[in-house]
Parts: structure tokens; C-alpha cells; sequence
């Protein structure tokens, strides 16, 4: 599998010394860590707003070396506190706008539009205005434009914090129904632990570099180092690891069902 994105020994100011990591093409991989860890500071790093030099590497070559047009079309980012407001009265009118910039035909333009609106589920919000549709509306108008392009890499910040519990799940299958159809790999950075949990790989930060990293579960297994730099387990690991230490189970067990199925075996 080829790399999508390598980071080497970065640096920068005082929040990060020497990191050095790699994300392989189609993987979606998450970012956590306490609070001021540089989460959001390394994801501009990543998806070149804060600029490096010879640290970072897109498929191949130096993020600073691509042209300006080129950066456009391969990668795609949503950082909250960088999205203005909508410029259109209407998800309608925002969403042609945006498919206008990428669909040559009438015909592609509606049929196109058609599937956005199935896809996202945003049907009953087409005549509403964009700047006052609830936050995950707005999150996903965001992603649907931001795709349009087929970016390879795809940036985003700390964008569930503010979602209730449905709305994570339901984000985190739409963001794995494009991974799978567009081999876009996706890198999130997040404090919600649970989210962490449904990505391919997990790196948490700390203290200037990668405290912790692998597959999500043996990362979040590690409860005693988290739980010193301020993160909270999900329920089900949590429960889990301290069973275990009780040697009341031998693994994680993420459902509840089978949990007391094996509790009472």
C-alpha cells in the first residue's frame, strides 16, 4: 500500500519535536490528545495551511513543492474556525454552485445534484438557508462540496464536537462510504475517544510528540496512560480493562449483550 502522506522529524515552535509518522493510501486515520496538544495546529501543518519545508511529504513529494492548483485538486480540509459563512440563500443554490465548478453538462450538473442530496440526506433542507440549518447540516454541505473534487487526502478538525451521539454514527459511516468508493484517505483529529475507536489507526499526542499509536482498541487499552493525560475511555473499553484486570474477562468486549453473556458464563 502505497504512503498518501509521511511526516518527517517535524518541527514546530513549541508544540511538536521530531514527529515523524506515515498514513498509507485509503487509510482513515484519527489524531487525539489532552487539551493543547497541538491537535488543530498539526492538522494545518498537514494540510499545508502552516507551512514547513522538507517535512512533509505528499504521495512523494514536498508538500511545499506542489503547485498551488495541483494542492487544490488532491486534498481537501475542514477546519471549523476556517469556514466562512455560506454565500447562497439556499442549500440548493450553495450545493449547484459548487457542482457547477466541477460538472460540464446540464444533465451531469442535475444528476449530480440528485445524488448529493440522497447521499447527504439533505432533501427536506434544500430551501433553507445554509448559514441557519442545524451544525450537522452544515457539516455535511461542507463535506459534499469538499468531495465533489475526489480529493486523495482528506483534513478534518475536531468537526463532531459539537454532534450528538446519532449524528457521530451516522457521520462516521458517511466518511467510511466515501473512503471505500473514492480510496480517499481521511485524517481526523479528535477528543472523542469513541470516534477514535471506528478509524483504521489511532496516534495520540503528547508533550511534543506521539505518545501512543496502532490499531485503535490496543491503543485505548493503554487506560492508565490516557486517563493521565486527560482522556476518557470510551464505556465499553473502560468496563473491559478494568474486567479484565479482575481477570473477570480476557479480551475487550465492545458490545453490551455479549459482554454479559460472557460475564455469566
Amino acid at each position: 500500500m502505497v504512503e498518501s502522506l509521511e511526516v518527517n522529524n517535524l518541527k514546530y515552535e513549541n508544540l511538536f519535536e521530531d514527529i515523524s509518522f506515515q498514513v498509507k493510501s485509503g487509510q482513515f486515520i484519527t489524531i487525539s490528545g489532552g487539551n493543547n496538544c497541538g491537535k488543530t495546529a498539526l492538522i494545518r501543518i498537514l494540510s499545508g495551511q502552516i507551512k514547513t519545508e522538507k517535512m512533509i511529504k505528499l504521495f512523494g513529494t514536498y508538500t511545499e513543492e506542489y503547485p498551488q492548483n495541483l494542492w487544490k485538486e488532491i486534498t481537501g480540509a475542514i477546519i471549523p474556525q476556517d469556514n466562512p459563512e455560506f454565500l447562497f440563500k439556499t442549500v440548493e443554490e450553495e450545493l449547484n454552485y459548487t457542482i457547477h465548478l466541477f460538472k460540464k453538462t446540464e444533465e451531469e450538473k442535475k444528476e449530480t445534484y440528485k445524488e448529493l442530496i440522497k447521499k447527504y440526506k439533505l432533501t427536506k433542507y434544500q430551501k433553507k438557508n445554509p448559514n441557519e440549518v442545524p451544525e450537522f447540516i452544515k457539516i455535511k454541505i461542507l463535506l459534499s462540496e469538499k468531495m465533489l473534487g475526489t480529493p486523495q487526502i482528506l483534513f478534518l478538525d475536531d468537526i463532531c464536537e459539537e454532534l450528538e451521539e446519532k449524528e457521530k454514527e451516522e457521520f462516521i459511516k458517511l466518511l467510511r462510504t466515501l473512503q471505500l468508493e473514492n480510496q480517499t484517505s481521511i485524517i481526523m483529529t479528535t477528543s472523542d475517544l469513541n470516534i477514535a475507536l471506528e478509524s483504521d489507526y489511532l496516534f495520540i499526542i503528547n508533550d511534543k510528540n506521539i505518545l501512543l499509536e496502532g490499531e485503535p482498541l490496543t491503543v485505548l487499552e493503554k487506560d492508565n496512560v490516557l486517563n493521565k493525560i486527560g482522556l476518557d475511555l470510551p464505556f465499553m473499553v473502560d468496563l473491559s480493562v478494568k474486567l479484565k484486570d479482575y481477570n473477570v474477562v480476557d479480551r475487550v468486549e465492545l458490545n453490551m449483550d455479549r459482554m454479559v453473556d460472557t460475564i455469566w458464563k
